[in-house]
């Protein structure tokens, strides 16, 4: 049975006969691309399957002035939405393997008084899986992750705005925001499709007792987790920056292009510098409260 590939207008397409008059070859011809004219839908779900799906689509969509003033809440909600899965589902984790994250001011690090910042301690006698979330302790880890990782995002945005004045685009602050958040939610929902590895894994390493060490990778691993899964939302800020290039002129487009490539890199590494530092900050004051 003969299968034709995607794209094949399969109804235009003509029989030939070459010129020997043999066997018959079959044209095809391909279907011009039909515009996109099917509604769309930016509820929550709706922007959610539009990061999954469609990206491109996304990147119009929030480019439209008149959606983006009801994107913003929308784009916040995915992203603490995801980031609070990940929290409970990282705290259950440590719980289920009887340890958890000691942390250590990053102050003591600076002066010489500790080698590290966080060290994983065993539960003691007396206490059970639940004991992390009736103390606070497990809903202090949600609230550090969940607040740093859009805090962080903040603080960054002055300088993203800036990066993108340095590279001749014409982009206003709410443009900065609402691509920030677009990249944090699409951050979100690639986190949580990577959860279930995560937790599969971590299930094995607890069911067959593997050694500490391996424990303590698999610990330090769902820690870095949302940065893993970061790279997803760096990629989506990329390439929506990249869609203001169509704001420059013709002849300087091709330069600025791989400018903006480059200033997007330099803020991603600014914010993955300031992102574990806001967390940590966060957990420590959070656990003093």
């Amino acid at each position: 049975m003969m299968t034709v590939d995607e794209g094949i207008d399969f109804v235009n397409y003509a029989a030939k006969v070459d010129a020997a008059g043999e066997m018959p070859i079959t044209e095809y011809i391909v279907a011009e691309e039909v515009p996109d004219t099917m509604p769309i839908n930016t509820n929550l779900l709706g922007l959610v399957e539009l990061i999954l799906k469609r990206p491109d689509r996304l990147e119009r969509v929030i480019r439209e002035p008149a959606r983006k003033a009801d994107l913003l809440p929308r784009f916040l909600a995915i992203a603490l939405t995801g980031f609070v899965f990940f929290g409970v589902a990282l705290s259950l984790i440590f719980t289920s393997a009887g340890q958890w994250p000691k942390l250590t001011p990053i102050r003591d690090l600076v002066a010489g008084e500790t080698t590290t910042v966080i060290a994983f301690q065993s539960q003691t006698a007396g206490q059970s899986a639940a004991t992390r979330w009736l103390d606070g302790s497990a809903l202090r880890l949600i609230a550090a992750y969940a607040i740093g990782l859009v805090a962080a995002s903040g603080i960054c945005l002055p300088s993203l705005y800036f990066y993108g004045l340095l590279s001749g685009i014409r982009m206003s602050m709410l443009d900065v925001v609402i691509q920030t958040l677009k990249a944090k939610a699409t951050a979100a929902v690639a986190l949580v499709g990577i959860l279930p590895i995560y937790a599969a894994l971590g299930l094995g390493i607890l069911i067959f007792d593997a050694p500490q060490l391996v424990r303590e990778v698999m610990f330090w691993l769902g820690l870095v987790l949302p940065f893993i899964a970061g790279l997803f939302g760096t990629y989506s800020l990329y390439r929506g920056l990249g869609t203001f290039a169509d704001t420059l002129l013709p002849e300087r487009r091709g330069l600025r292009e791989s400018f903006l490539q480059q200033l997007v890199l330099s803020w991603s590494a600014c914010y993955t510098a300031v992102t574990p530092i806001m967390i940590h900050t966060l957990w420590v004051a959070l656990a003093k409260v």
